[in-house]
């Protein structure tokens, strides 16, 4: 009965044909009498811009003598359609708003249905890859007109939605939904200043001085998602470890270390790939009190062919960090520096046009590498966010006697 007024619709109403051609898969149609007229129907839209109303006839006899039919076809459509057909232009037409309705909701239905079906044959068949990436390759039918209309706005729009300004996450720089590149050589300190800042912003004592990075204070204290590229769950445990001198968490750093990961589920997990991206944007709406993720770093987990290619950038790193920005989860990306440390990070332009703050670890001139300490000077390269609050300082990181905890110190720049 639907798949009837379906192609009533499409004989009878050019708005509808409009309407519903974004959505349109000759698949969807079961019965082999719809998927032919509907055929002809659209070549006839496509030729002349409008659906073919009375011409159907005309349209319909002209196929029959090019085509050879199933008797049963040609009956259907003769005894049924063309009938209803001029049975409908003599009322008042189609009323498209609720068979568009309909039509969106029979054709999810048998989206649905067609993948159950084809998982069923894919598991019989003993091809359960095959089936596992049909399912997360898999997309709800929905209209990308429909989709894009709802997300364009007027100012009365957007006010509308009453969304909530950014919180502050750490003063005077880390807000929510914000990403920050921090950058520098090798061996400079980027992942220990890092965790220090992620582990005092999930701190249930966050107002202590022990818990102040310089000037940088906790104002709103939310959990951390560490994404790990590079150094491990053992080394990662042992980092981590080293501050907890510092009290309890409300909302301890959770790690997923991508080579204990890979190993041990056999899923390689390379992070510019989408269907990885929404594995970790899935389990951020699962846990919405973590409100920051790290990124370390981004030459390990994205595993880009070309660093310097801005479409490199733009296509799979940037998809990810919009998700990110759209549910209000600030993100710190760490990067290698170029070349020369003083020049800017590895790679293009693009990922700087991104970021709200980009940040430049560079060794302290007085840091003994042989001590094997990190001492260095944070400057900013580019900062949206805390404007001219942000000044220059440097951090010097040592060990207690014991080697059980970790602490810093603001110092000297020279």
């Amino acid at each position: 009965m639907i798949e009837r007024k379906i192609l009533i619709g499409l004989i009878t109403s050019t708005e509808y044909c409009q309407k519903i051609r974004a959505i349109w898969n000759i698949d969807l149609m079961e019965s082999d009498m719809a998927k032919r007229l509907s055929t002809w129907i659209w070549e006839y839209f496509d030729k002349y811009n409008k659906a073919p109303g009375p011409d159907m006839e005309i349209l319909y006899f002209s196929k029959l003598k090019e085509s050879r039919l199933p008797k049963s076809v040609a009956e259907e459509i003769e005894q049924d359609i063309l009938p209803g057909l001029s049975s409908q232009y003599s009322q008042e037409g189609v009323d498209i708003k609720p068979l568009i309705d309909e039509t969106e909701r029979y054709f999810n239905e048998r989206h649905y249905s067609l993948l159950s079906e084809n998982i069923q044959d894919l598991i019989s068949a003993g091809k359960i890859e095959e089936a596992s990436r049909m399912v997360q390759d898999f997309r709800p039918l929905i209209s990308d007109d429909q989709r894009l209309d709802n997300y364009i706005l007027t100012v009365r729009g957007m006010r509308n939605k009453k969304r909530k300004p950014p919180k502050p996450l750490i003063a005077p720089w880390l807000r929510e939904g914000e990403m920050t590149v921090i950058y520098g050589n090798f061996g400079t300190g980027k992942s220990l200043l890092t965790i220090s800042a992620a582990y005092i912003l999930g701190m249930e004592d966050y107002t202590s001085e022990e818990a102040e990075i310089g000037e940088w204070q906790v104002k709103n204290p939310t959990g951390c998602l560490y994404i790990d590229g590079e150094l491990g769950e053992v080394e990662m445990l042992k980092r981590i470890a080293q501050f907890e001198w510092l009290g309890r968490q409300n909302y301890p750093i959770r790690v997923l270390s991508i080579p204990e990961y890979q190993l041990e589920t056999r899923d390689t997990m390379i992070l510019s790939e989408r269907k990885n991206q929404l594995k970790i944007v899935n389990w951020l709406k699962r846990h919405p009190q973590y409100r920051l993720v790290v990124l370390d770093s981004a030459s390990t987990l994205f595993g880009l062919e070309d660093e310097n290619n801005n479409s490199e950038w733009n296509n799979k790193i940037n998809p990810f960090l919009r998700d990110l920005r759209g549910m209000g989860v600030a993100c710190l990306l760490l990067h290698h520096a170029g070349k020369d440390g003083n020049k800017g990070f590895r790679g293009a332009s693009a990922i700087g046009a991104m970021a709200e703050n980009i940040f430049r670890i560079t060794n302290h001139k007085k840091k003994n590498v042989d001590d094997g300490e990190a001492w260095f000077v944070i400057s900013k390269d580019k900062l949206r966010s805390a404007g001219k609050s942000f000044k220059k300082f440097a951090l010097k990181y040592t060990q207690t006697e014991d080697c059980s905890g970790t602490q810093w110190e603001e110092t000297q720049i020279e």
